[in-house]
């Protein structure tokens, strides 16, 4: 039978490593997505996993199940980036995309070869490409309240409910911030997209 997430963080709390694993396993695709889509850079999305499930396994002697735990997990995730953005806002990270980047089968390949899309013609790839550098900046270039509530309810699926115990505000307030953001979204695409 299943163990609920708050029964494993029980027994993390008590130091069971084997059940920091299982959470871990169970939860570290969905956060991760949701920290690449705070912060649209994919190794950067990695580190800030890692940190997350660290401070989640160092929040565990201090754990009470409040609220559904993936809302505990997202909550710890939002910090870890809005602490990360504010870090950016000070030292920007640059990347070149012809930088090597190391493979599970010990080669190395560029961001470039990564991104590279070869479904479509050059003509489509290329608009293709600058619809998704679009709909990314558009956004980045949200609030960090406005970014966050858009990620979690839009691309997470997360319930206003859920996104209000993560952002600790009110129900309301989640859904003003969200249709402020789309508001937001459909005005900066819409000049930037309008060919």
């Amino acid at each position: 039978m299943r163990r609920s997430d708050e029964d494993l963080m029980f027994s993390v709390k008590e130091g069971n490593s084997t059940a920091f694993e299982t959470i871990t396993k169970r939860h570290y695709t969905n956060t991760l997505n949701f920290i690449y889509r705070f912060v649209n850079n994919r190794m950067l999305a990695e580190d800030l996993c890692q940190e997350t499930f660290l401070r989640l396994w160092r929040s565990a002697p201090t754990y009470q199940p409040l609220a559904k735990f993936t809302t505990f997990l997202y909550h710890i995730a939002k910090n870890v980036c809005l602490k990360q953005i504010a870090k950016a806002q000070r030292t920007p990270y640059t990347c070149s995309l012809e930088a090597p980047v190391p493979n599970d089968s010990g080669g190395d390949y560029s961001l470039a070869e990564e991104i590279a899309d070869t479904r479509y013609l050059p003509e489509e790839a290329t608009i293709a490409r600058e619809a998704d550098a679009a709909i990314r900046s558009a956004i980045g270039d949200l609030s960090d309240e406005h970014r966050l509530v858009f990620v979690l309810t839009e691309l997470q699926g997360l319930s206003y409910q859920e996104v209000a115990e993560i952002a600790r505000c009110p129900v309301g307030t989640v859904a003003s911030r969200k249709n402020a953001a789309v508001r937001q979204l459909q005005r900066r695409l819409h000049s930037r997209l309008d060919y």
